[in-house]
């Protein structure tokens, strides 16, 4: 894919240094991971950046003075689409600049697109021919996604009446899923509670479990993890075709789900095969670390 060309000069590569993310995780900073195992919805999450300049070769690269500009960071969750903002850090004398803002859980799910950029705060006037002149001109920008694990493995959870729709009302969950490889996973993948089932209703709520809560907490996830593989198995032809796939799209999770597991090259099952087939899945599933582990 070409790289974007701006009508304005831009730093050129190494001019900037994005310094990884790190996480408030109790009281002690970590660098944030690909995906957080274990997040409970509505969990605020602190995370902090440093990003360093090259004064001299910035200047002398964009036409702009380190005051002009300063270091943005946004976020987007993939489900809930709502996008917010850390207030702008300014860049000291030295071309260093520090973002520490805390990301409201209740805002937050699926996942997360963190976007870093410098961008120009004040209108450029009298500067030479190519030089960036509008306010909110992006000079460099940096993109982490990072996935938050629910107790249901990545999908966001809903309680229903399933004797008020076409699910058997002696279910406990149901999962929804999309063969839509191009769509959003984490806006059409979502797990469906049968609100009759009050025991498991209790243990996927928020909070400490007792073991017998954590052992349903860990059948849903086992479950859940299984039907997906499946899905992803069955659909090995059509994930095949292309290469990549947009992020975090249905066609990404799902290749994803197969290169990570040691079942991509296995056949879909006859019916004499079905039985080991499915004692593959399972532990296929737990290698990926889904259900109850051995201790």
């Amino acid at each position: 894919m070409p790289a974007e060309v701006r009508p304005y000069l831009v730093p050129r590569p190494g001019t900037v240094v994005w310094e990884p993310w790190f996480l408030l995780d109790a009281e002690e900073w970590r660098s944030l991971p690909d995906q957080i195992d274990g997040w409970d919805p509505g969990t605020d999450l602190r995370a902090a950046r440093r990003v360093r300049v090259d004064v001299a070769r910035f200047v002398q690269e964009t036409g702009l003075d380190l005051a002009d500009v300063a270091l943005t960071v946004s976020w987007t969750s993939s489900t809930t689409d709502m996008t917010e903002a850390a207030p702008a850090a300014t860049f000291d004398a030295n071309g260093m600049a520090i973002v520490d803002t805390t990301l409201v859980g209740e805002r937050l799910s699926g996942a997360l697109t963190l976007r870093s950029t410098i961008s120009l705060v004040r209108a450029a006037v009298g500067r030479g021919v190519g030089v960036a002149a509008v306010p909110g001109s992006v000079l460099a920008e940096n993109v982490q996604r990072v996935v938050l694990e629910t107790m249901s493995s990545m999908f966001p959870v809903h309680e229903i009446d399933f004797s008020h729709t076409r699910l058997s009302p002696t279910a406990s969950w149901h999962l929804e899923t999309s063969t839509d490889l191009t769509a959003p996973f984490y806006g059409t993948f979502r797990v469906l509670i049968n609100k009759r089932d009050r025991e498991l209703r209790t243990a996927v709520a928020r909070g400490a479990k007792d073991r017998r809560q954590q052992a349903l907490v860990d059948e849903l996830q086992a479950g859940v993890a299984t039907l997906l593989l499946e899905l992803a198995l069955h659909l090995r032809a059509e994930l095949a075709e292309r290469e990549e796939w947009p992020p975090d799209s249905v066609g990404d999770v799902l290749a994803r789900t197969v290169a990570a597991s040691p079942l991509h090259a296995v056949a879909p099952p006859s019916s004499t095969d079905l039985a080991e087939f499915r004692t593959q899945i399972s532990g296929a599933v737990r290698n990926l670390g889904r259900g109850r582990i051995f201790q």
